[in-house]
């Protein structure tokens, strides 16, 4: 599949973002069941790079929002990785997958970004917090602690990118389908 056409429709990409913003503020997600990572390759794939800042920056802010007054607690050093995942997920999007987007870029796209979050985030929490000893076997433990987390996370990206990129790729064979019809007639 070639690069995702979506029509007339520039808002589709920032309705997603806004979607997640939303979900995120409403839903308490303790389950990580909120695909923020799919939806920036998405917006990556789909937007120009002189966009990514807005996606970005949006979900920065909130993440300040909600951290600070929704949970109460002061911005921490390891936030910064979430932010700079921000930026990884985004920009993989538009080097992986705004040209040719296939089954294995995509699905392949999304286990590298959320899995190399999984590695750098928790690595951070046992580096950053006094949760797990300085050693070996603490930063096993920080791991398998998180791993529930990470496969509904893992899941709810992967199912997301799927949906999205699919639904994605149908309505441009429709729209060229509707185009080439309305052409012949």
């Amino acid at each position: 599949m070639k690069r995702l056409f979506l029509g007339r429709s520039i808002l589709i990409p920032y309705l997603l973002i806004a979607a997640v913003a939303i979900a995120r503020l409403t839903f308490n997600h303790p389950s990580n069941l909120i695909p923020v990572l799919s939806v920036l390759l998405f917006f990556g794939a789909c937007r120009p790079e002189r966009e990514f800042g807005i996606a970005v920056l949006g979900l920065i802010g909130l993440d300040v929002f909600i951290t600070t007054h929704h949970y109460g607690f002061k911005l921490a050093p390891d936030q910064a990785l979430t932010w700079m995942w921000y930026l990884v997920a985004v920009n993989l999007g538009a080097f992986a997958l705004s040209k040719t987007i296939s089954m294995r870029r995509m699905v392949g796209s999304t286990l590298l970004v959320a899995v190399s979050f999984f590695l750098v985030s928790n690595f951070s929490v046992w580096v950053e917090w006094q949760m797990y000893p300085k050693t070996t076997a603490g930063l096993e433990s920080c791991y398998i602690a998180a791993l529930p987390f990470f496969r509904n996370s893992l899941m709810a990206e992967l199912i997301c990118s799927v949906l999205l990129f699919g639904l994605a790729k149908i309505s441009q064979n429709l729209i060229v389908s509707w185009r080439l019809r309305r052409a012949v007639s």
